[in-house]
C-alpha cells in the first residue's frame, strides 16, 4: 500500500501527503482541511509516524471522507488512530471495505463547513469536496498526474462518461482558487480557471 513520509501545506487550512501504489502503479494522494468542526481527512493512504504526529498536532479529527467506492485505502487504521468516523456516498458503501459510519448528503456538510457535490458517472458515489470561497477536493473525476497533467477521468474507468461530463460543470459555479486531488499534485492558485477551462474544453461536442 502506498505510504507517505511527509505531509506538506497546500494553502491555508489544507494540507496533503501522497504515496506511490505499488499494485496499481499510480500516485496516491490524500488530503486534510481544517474545517469548522476539526481536521477533514479524505482519502488517507498510509503515513510514516512522523507524519502521522505531525497531522494529530494540525488539531482532532473530526471526519474521514472517502470520495469514491474504491478509496478504502487507509481508512480504517486512520479511524482506529484518531477515533473518527468515517464517511461515503450511500452509493460506495457497499464497495468499501473499510467501516463506514456515516454518509454523505448534498445538503449536510462535513464537519460543519464541507459541501458535498455529487459528481455522478464517474464511479460508484463519487463526490467532490468543497470549502466555500477557498478550496475544492476531486476524487477520480478530474486527475493530476505527472504523466496525463490536469485531466477528466478517462472514460474508460467512467460508469459513465457524457454523465460525468455533464456533472462536473457544476464545479464552476463554484468559487475556489486552489483544489487538492485523490490522483494528482494540488493546484495552489488559479485552479477556478484552469479546471474551469478544462471542463469547458471537455464539454465541447
Amino acid at each position: 500500500m502506498a505510504t507517505a513520509t511527509t505531509i506538506e501545506e497546500v494553502c491555508s487550512g489544507v494540507w496533503s501527503w501522497h504515496g506511490f501504489d505499488e499494485t496499481t502503479r499510480t500516485e496516491f494522494f490524500s488530503t486534510a482541511v481544517l474545517a469548522e468542526d476539526g481536521l477533514v481527512v479524505i482519502d488517507p493512504i498510509l503515513a510514516s509516524p512522523e507524519a502521522l504526529n505531525r497531522l494529530a498536532k494540525l488539531g482532532p479529527v473530526a471526519a474521514i471522507v472517502l470520495t469514491s467506492g474504491n478509496h478504502s485505502r487507509a481508512a480504517a487504521r486512520f479511524r482506529e488512530r484518531f477515533s473518527a468516523p468515517v464517511f461515503a456516498h450511500p452509493e460506495a458503501v457497499g464497495e468499501l471495505t473499510s467501516p463506514v459510519d456515516g454518509v454523505l448528503r448534498v445538503n449536510r456538510r462535513v464537519g460543519g463547513s464541507l459541501e458535498v457535490v455529487e459528481l455522478s458517472g464517474a464511479g460508484l458515489g463519487e463526490v467532490a469536496l468543497y470549502k466555500e470561497g477557498g478550496w475544492l477536493h476531486l476524487g477520480d473525476a478530474l486527475i493530476n498526474l505527472e504523466d496525463t497533467g490536469l485531466a477528466v477521468l478517462p472514460a474508460k474507468y467512467c460508469l459513465d462518461a457524457s454523465l460525468l461530463s455533464l456533472s462536473l460543470r457544476k464545479l464552476t459555479a463554484l468559487q475556489f482558487h486552489s483544489a487538492t486531488f485523490a490522483h494528482g499534485t494540488p493546484i495552489q492558485l488559479e485552479a477556478h480557471a484552469k479546471i474551469g477551462a478544462l471542463i469547458e474544453a471537455h464539454s465541447l461536442p
